[in-house]
């Protein structure tokens, strides 16, 4: 993906030096940007891919919307517990959800306040961008399994039924419950995605691990040998472990309207006064993240991690411009250290192949990437030549000084010397090689541009400021560490 561009450099920074912009920008546009089309249209077979669905589930209850009254819809940040509940024709209906993450289980609880009133069909509509199958193992569950058309990532997800009273039937592709007075889905997913800081790129499977329809199987049977009440309290007490670290009280002899929520942002941007609006958006903002980046699963990208379609734009990937490094401005600040590893992870899985890119673009040391990034190594500028977005060789210093915050907070002196330090010294080593020292003795980034803003620069304040620091915390980590002391000086 990457071109050899290291040696028009010289030509870029010479025409800065006569003061012709116009050349510097046009060798730069034409030059600094790669081979990998970011359109579909552009390129077959399309390689960057997206973030995309398995599909989607339906479940059929056969309760009209007429003379139902007192419906609701919750979400308790507190406990990470979706509701819905609502009364029809005398009976008071309620559905549970929510996600175990030590369980890596899915789990629905539906209910009523009368016997026999669960009637319910459940089924699936799968991603029409892969091959599906499915088949009924037993009575009251289906396994879904698949392939990805682009790139051959295989998936699968199991969905059980457990019934209290009535019948459960497999039939047509179908969950069908009939007369029951409770109903409990659990649903297990995986894909055959395998984390990969090292990659051999000769292999063509270095980014696929485990069989899914293994995997999920395993999480399902846990899920069942430790029942619906284990199940609840393991989410409870792994979520509120992060959520209840943090209490924020704003102005708390000023009370707020107990309203629903859509009304509360209603006149709020109408001038109204709201702090306990203010707390719980802020505590929604920690909800998200605990939600969406945990140990052993990726970051969080453009749409943190719900998505509800086969595409949309930019292909809901990792921009490294300022969104990803914006889901994780909070990550320490509100005390959600452990979920800052996805991220880490992350830029441990960019380094290797950035050093290509490096090395094609800057023929520098270290590792670099551009404005996108993706879960398979992807480093390299994209091909369009419009500069004003497509160059951005300080994006992935700035992810860096994630690594340095994460330490500064955490003091994780194991941590530093065991991954982070690598990660911090060869981005600061490739902002080293990159900058320009001019015949006049000062350094700049050139070629830049201030990401999205215009032409390409000699020297914009966002490289500098992100140079800079990126190259103080590369100094503070070999001092903590004390080692390096060359390469500090």
């Amino acid at each position: 993906m990457n071109k050899q561009s290291a040696s028009i450099l010289k030509e870029i920074r010479e025409a800065f030096t006569r003061g012709d912009q116009q050349k510097a920008h046009q060798l730069t546009s034409k030059n600094f940007n790669g081979l990998a089309a970011y359109e579909e249209r552009d390129e077959t077979p399309f390689r960057f891919g997206s973030f995309t669905t398995m599909g989607e589930l339906y479940i059929e209850t056969g309760l009209s919307e007429i003379r139902m009254k007192n419906y609701r819809r919750i979400l308790s940040l507190d406990s990470a517990m979706a509701v819905v509940q609502f009364d029809k024709d005398g009976v008071q209906y309620r559905r549970k959800y929510f996600i175990s993450y030590p369980d890596s289980v899915m789990v629905v609880e539906f209910s009523a306040n009368q016997t026999g009133m669960q009637n319910l069909v459940l089924s699936y509509s799968p991603n029409t961008e892969a091959k599906s199958n499915m088949r009924a193992d037993g009575a009251n569950e289906l396994l879904y399994t698949g392939v990805l058309d682009n790139n051959g990532m295989k998936f699968a997800f199991r969905i059980k039924a457990i019934a209290e009273g009535g019948t459960t039937t497999a039939l047509n592709d179908r969950l069908i419950i009939k007369g029951a007075d409770k109903v409990i889905f659990l649903l297990t997913a995986d894909t055959d995605y395998k984390m990969n800081f090292d990659p051999d790129f000769k292999d063509p499977k270095i980014y696929v691990g485990n069989d899914p329809e293994q995997t999920t199987l395993s999480m399902m049977n846990q899920a069942l040998s430790k029942g619906y009440e284990k199940l609840l309290a393991n989410h409870k007490a792994d979520y509120t472990a992060l959520f209840d670290r943090v209490k924020l009280t704003l102005n708390p002899e000023i009370t707020s309207p107990n309203l629903p929520t859509y009304r509360r942002l209603a006149n709020y941007r109408q001038g109204q006064p709201d702090y306990r609006l203010e707390e719980l958006y802020y505590q929604f903002g920690r909800y998200l993240l605990i939600a969406s980046s945990r140990p052993g699963n990726l970051p969080a990208n453009l749409q943190g991690l719900w998505h509800n379609n086969l595409d949309d734009p930019w292909r809901v990937d990792y921009h490294n411009n300022i969104n990803i490094q914006m889901n994780y401005w909070p990550v320490c600040s509100t005390n959600l250290d452990e979920c800052a590893q996805p991220l880490i992870d992350f830029i441990r899985g960019l380094v290797k192949p950035g050093e290509k890119t490096a090395q094609a673009y800057f023929a520098a040391r270290g590792w670099t990437a551009s404005i996108s990034a993706n879960i398979f190594g992807f480093t390299a500028p994209l091909s369009s030549e419009d500069m004003a977005w497509n160059l951005n060789p300080m994006a992935s210093p700035w992810l860096a000084t994630h690594i340095w915050e994460y330490y500064d907070y955490t003091r994780d002196k194991k941590f530093l010397k065991e991954v982070g330090y690598d990660l911090i010294k060869s981005s600061a080593q490739f902002t080293v090689d990159y900058l320009w020292h001019k015949p006049d003795g000062t350094y700049t980034a050139a070629p830049s541009t201030s990401p999205e803003h215009g032409m390409v620069d000699e020297g914009v304040t966002f490289a500098h400021a992100v140079a800079r620091e990126i190259l103080l915390d590369a100094i503070e980590a070999s001092k903590t560490l004390n080692i390096d002391q060359k390469e500090r000086k």
